[in-house]
């Protein structure tokens, strides 16, 4: 197991730890385990591939060994519940910001947690929470970043996904999979901690909103028991997707977000 420093760059004495596996069931399991065990928050796991990835609403992560960027960060928040959504937010744009400036590929936000470029998912986030009581525990953040794949690969994971390869042309080998991770890692980093101010906060929230593709969209909403169609007009303090529909202003805390056109 390799180990790699990562020191945040707004507070250089603040070090979070990079670990590299070869092979694992799911990094957000593994890093739930090392939060179990009470180890403190900046612990990285980033492996080259996963027997039981996980996506969000339950679903399978696919990927083949050394093609993918594969990780999850443990967090132990010093700010209120309600917005944790931000640490999704944070990281959807470490990582697209990062892929801008490293392979300038131009990169949107999906709501709530996709990396996209146009109209194709290059990556995808699953924040996870656990509570002892009313108290938080902890946070694991989790990362998937398409890396090696091409054709076929792409087709096997949806229709609509792409990968740094066939955007860029550029093949990462193993060392350079690590650096782009630590890169990530240390944006992200940099966006966390200052979670803690509010004012930071409405900053990051603004950021986002100026990055997420999905507002002044039309856009199919899928939730269990319920489908709506409106409008994507904005995102709520709370992280809610406000939808305007035919029936009026919905506030949708999470589903599945079908884009229908670009824009209004």
């Amino acid at each position: 197991m390799g180990e790699i420093k990562i020191p945040i760059p707004t507070q250089p004495d603040n070090i979070w730890i990079l670990r590299h596996l070869v092979d694992i069931d799911s990094t957000n399991s593994y890093v739930s385990e090392l939060a179990k065990k009470g180890l403190p928050e900046g612990q990285v796991i980033l492996a080259d591939h996963q027997s039981a990835g996980r996506g969000r609403l339950d679903r399978d992560w696919v990927d083949s060994p050394g093609s993918s960027v594969l990780m999850s960060i443990l967090l132990r928040p010093n700010f209120p519940p309600q917005f944790f959504y931000l640490i999704t937010s944070a990281l959807s744009l470490a990582a697209s910001q990062i892929l801008e400036s490293k392979f300038s590929i131009p990169c949107k936000l999906k709501w709530p947690n996709d990396v996209m470029v146009a109209d194709k998912k290059i990556g995808g986030i699953l924040a996870e929470a656990a509570y002892t009581g009313v108290e938080n525990s902890w946070v694991v953040a989790g990362i998937g970043l398409n890396c090696l794949q091409s054709g076929d690969e792409l087709a096997v994971i949806s229709q609509g996904a792409t990968s740094i390869l066939a955007e860029s042309g550029i093949r990462l080998d193993e060392q350079e999979r690590i650096d782009l991770a630590t890169q990530i890692v240390a944006r992200f980093a940099t966006f966390y901690v200052s979670l803690g101010d509010p004012d930071e906060r409405t900053g990051l929230a603004d950021l986002y909103r100026s990055a997420c593709d999905t507002i002044g969209k039309l856009v199919r909403v899928e939730m269990p028991g319920e489908t709506l169609t409106g409008i994507a007009s904005g995102i709520s303090e709370e992280g809610n997707l406000l939808i305007e529909t035919d029936t009026g202003m919905r506030a949708v805390p999470a589903g599945d977000i079908i884009h229908l056109r670009k824009s209004f």
